[in-house]
């Protein structure tokens, strides 16, 4: 599996299985540390990620990607764009590649779809599909599942 230093965000090209190493990396966080619901993980606006807090699906993908503080995850890693109120003009949506993927090998096309998911789903539920997304990325790229 792929060892990310902590406090540095991946932001260079990943190959589909170190994706899916960051995938599973994110179910075991979720699996050991508890599904967090409703943030990515607990008083992420007002307190940086520390290992052992419950994530959200969108927090254990972006904490296993070295992103430590809420708003980073928000606008990094979930790729939540800007808006402009003086204009009414929001920049496109760019979500990490580890996010990109793992929504689409998930089946949704909104963060806010992966959002109600990890929100309603149980810990077991979200562990689940998350290794089962990564093994459908190693399967689709030619590697061991």
């Amino acid at each position: 599996m792929a060892t990310i230093p902590p406090d540095t965000p991946i932001i260079e090209d990943l190959s589909p299985a170190q994706v899916a190493d960051l995938i599973d990396q994110a179910a075991t966080l979720i699996e050991t540390d508890g599904l967090e619901v409703g943030d990515y993980w607990t008083r992420a606006l007002f307190q940086p990620y520390e290992p052992g807090m419950p994530c959200c699906t969108a927090g254990a993908l972006a904490a296993v990607s070295g992103y430590r503080e809420g708003i980073d995850a928000e606008k990094s890693f979930v790729g939540v764009s800007d808006y402009d109120p003086e204009t009414g003009v929001s920049e496109p949506d760019h979500p990490h590649l580890v996010m990109a993927t793992a929504m689409k090998a998930l089946g949704f096309r909104e963060a806010e779809d992966l959002y109600d998911w990890s929100d309603n789903a149980s810990d077991r539920e979200v562990v689940a599909g998350l290794r089962y997304a990564a093994a459908q990325i190693r399967a689709q790229a030619g590697g061991a599942a």
